[in-house]
Parts: structure tokens; sequence; C-alpha cells
């Protein structure tokens, strides 16, 4: 009973965010119509374009550090109040995120439970929309300053952009990791560079004897 409560909340909290666009038009996942097909689509819609154009194309993955996990209460409640998003939503929100506990088991002996004041529950089908939620300020706030595209799936904050320069190309995405550094430090979260990941794509269709040289750059993130 208690998945099927947190299923409906999670779906009114969808429907609100989607009717009065408070998610970016990049984030994907938990989102209906939004899966990661639908990501990779765009990616490669957006590749095309730039090929007619003759332009390189440029993608930075960013993996949030621990998501669920590092998600603050108050800062959570907080921010769905400033969105203005309905009361009673938030005030189940807020009841549901309380006097939660962890325990933890090693080699079949139970510890000492702990009270968990920080977070969201994993394998819970409300916690997604929520950190989607939370972190709705960061994406928006680097698409509005670095006039990037953002292609984000949940966790995973992605930017997109493209020029005839494959070094304008790099610094561009170098200038949206560092602003999203920036972003995600006030809000207490972290990325994991090992998990970072970037790509460059170039149109080179013809004969394999007038294939364009393989193109390289190094791409430096904080």
């Amino acid at each position: 009973m208690r998945k099927l409560f947190e299923k409906l909340v999670a779906e009114l909290l969808s429907d609100e965010a989607e009717t009065r666009a408070l998610l970016s038009n990049g984030q994907f996942g938990i989102r209906k119509k939004r899966s990661a097909i639908g990501a990779g689509a765009i990616m490669v819609d957006r590749d095309h374009s730039a090929w007619k154009e003759d332009n390189i194309g440029g993608v930075l993955l960013i993996d949030i550090k621990a998501a669920l996990p590092s998600v603050a209460r108050g800062r959570l409640i907080h921010g769905m109040k400033a969105k203005r998003i309905d009361g009673d939503l938030i005030r189940w929100t807020k009841s549901f995120l309380s006097d939660r506990m962890v325990e933890m088991v090693i080699k079949g002996n139970v510890l000492q439970s702990h009270s968990m004041e920080a977070g969201v529950p994993q394998g819970s089908p409300l916690s997604p929309i929520l950190f989607v939620i939370h972190t709705a300020a960061l994406i928006n706030g680097v698409e509005e300053r670095v006039q990037a595209e953002g292609l984000s799936f949940v966790d995973d904050p992605g930017r997109v952009a493209t020029s005839k320069d494959v070094n304008q190309v790099v610094k561009e995405l170098e200038h949206c990791a560092l602003d999203s550094i920036e972003w995600a430090t006030r809000w207490d979260l972290q990325f994991d560079s090992a998990k970072m990941e970037a790509a460059l794509f170039r149109h080179s269709r013809g004969h394999k004897k007038l294939l364009r040289a393989k193109l390289t750059a190094k791409l430096k993130v904080g």
C-alpha cells in the first residue's frame, strides 16, 4: 500500500512539474515520452543538423556522485515552496522524508539503527522525481548563464556544443563544466570525475581514402 501511495504522489508531482514547466526541456528520464531512447535520438538529430553546416558536435556527460543520498531535505522542501508546488504535496513529501531510519546488516549481524536526515530513499518510485525537482535550478541556471543546450538523464547532466572549430567546442564544454561544478557546490552536490565522459562527432562520409583524420582533443574539468 505504501508503494502505491508513493507512486501516486510521484505522478502528481510529475504532472505539476510538466504543467508548470518547472523542469528543463533537456531533462529526460522520469518523464512521459522522455526516455533514454528519446535522449539518444535527439543527440543524433543535433549532430546531423550540425553536420549540415559542416560543424563539429561535442557532448559532455557529468555524473552526480551519490545522487539520491546527497539530497538535502531542507533544501528540497524550500525549493518546492519557492516553485509554489501544491502545499499538500509538499507536506506529504516532508512527512515522507521525516523520521527515517537506516539499519546495516554485516554478515548476518544487525547493527544499531540510526536516524537518517539526508537523502531520499533508494528504490522508492517517488525519489527520482524529487531528485529532478531538487536539481532543476542547477540545470536551468547553467543553461541560462552558458547559453548551451542541455541533454540530461535524471542524475547525469549533459551539455552539447557545436562549432566549426574543435577548440571552440572544447572551450564551451569546459565552460559548462566549470559553471555546473560551481552551481553544484552551492547545492551541496558533487560530481564523480571518474564517470565523466566526453565525445566529439564529425561527419566523415565518403570513400575510405578521403576520410578525414581522426579528431582528438583534450577537455579539462575541475
